[in-house]
């Protein structure tokens, strides 16, 4: 199965597990399911979105648009991480109701319903990691970042089994928001992780931790004298760009070309797949020097 088919067969069982569970819950009084009917919205989204990163990556860049569209990837991830974050808000508003004022829970319907959610969550990422296997590049990092979200959501709809079993057992009907919560807590540090990938590209910031040693690294290549003016960014979540500029020695001017494949080579080792590398011949004294010594 090709990775646009398994995704969207995974995007229609989700759509499903939205329906059944919110009906459920509503119908049985159970926070926990609503809860993780609501967590399923992260589904869907992240699913969602390795469509249309999977399409965009199909499309030719245009004269104004040099990167083509990936970054609208990037723009949907931070609408969504703020969306998340208010859908925490109800999901906590909702389960403090239940804990002032709880709700009898019809445990076999709750039980059932998250049931079925689970094995239809297993099933979608059974789908989804067939379709990886088959994978490559960019393809294969969206399929198996829908897997995550999918396999989170299943160990949504487990903890909702466990709560409901624990009201069958103890008759608290508590059990139920306190579920609710942990999911809350689940959709919360989704809607944080999301928000912060996606304003972390938009502003910029080299997803290398220390740029300073790799320019150094850099720096250390035969026939390089030092190395500046260099940055490192992404595009969207797979497509990393670098720009740098570096002095060559006497020896380095007679290999050029060779300087040229050793810096990229090393850039590409650090999941670098688009550079612009400009040599120069003059002698260098800007500012973020990185010496061929290694110092900074």
């Amino acid at each position: 199965m090709q990775a646009r088919q398994a995704l969207f067969a995974a995007l229609l069982i989700s759509i499903g597990v939205l329906s059944i569970e919110l009906a459920g819950g509503l119908l049985y009084g159970s926070v926990a399911l609503v809860a993780d009917a609501l967590h399923v919205t992260t589904d869907i989204f992240a699913v969602s979105l390795s469509l249309v990163a999977l399409r965009l990556a199909s499309r030719p860049p245009t004269g104004g648009l040099t990167y083509g569209y990936h970054r609208i990837e990037v723009v949907a991830g931070l609408v969504n991480g703020l969306s998340l974050m208010a859908i925490t808000g109800i999901i906590a508003f909702q389960a403090y109701q239940r804990f002032v004022s709880p709700v009898h829970v019809v445990v076999e319907g709750t039980v059932a319903l998250a049931s079925a959610a689970l094995v239809l969550n297993l099933l979608s990422s059974m789908i989804i990691r067939r379709s990886a296997a088959e994978a490559a590049g960019s393809e294969d990092l969206n399929v198996s970042s829908a897997e995550k979200h999918i396999l989170g959501d299943a160990l949504a709809s487990f903890a909702v089994i466990v709560g409901a079993a624990a009201v069958f057992v103890t008759g608290q009907p508590l059990f139920d928001p306190l579920v609710a919560a942990f999911i809350g807590a689940l959709v919360l540090n989704s809607a944080f992780r999301i928000s912060q990938r996606s304003l972390a590209i938009i502003l910029d910031r080299s997803p290398i931790r220390d740029m300073e040693g790799l320019g150094s690294r850099l720096a250390q290549t035969e026939g390089v004298a030092n190395v500046h003016d260099f940055h490192v960014w992404r595009i969207c979540s797979h497509i990393t760009v670098a720009s740098l500029h570096a002095c060559l020695d006497e020896g380095g001017r007679l290999r050029r070309e060779s300087v040229t494949g050793e810096l990229e080579e090393k850039l590409n080792e650090v999941g670098v797949q688009h550079t612009t590398i400009q040599l120069e011949d003059v002698t260098c004294t800007p500012s973020h020097v990185h010496p061929q010594t290694g110092s900074v």
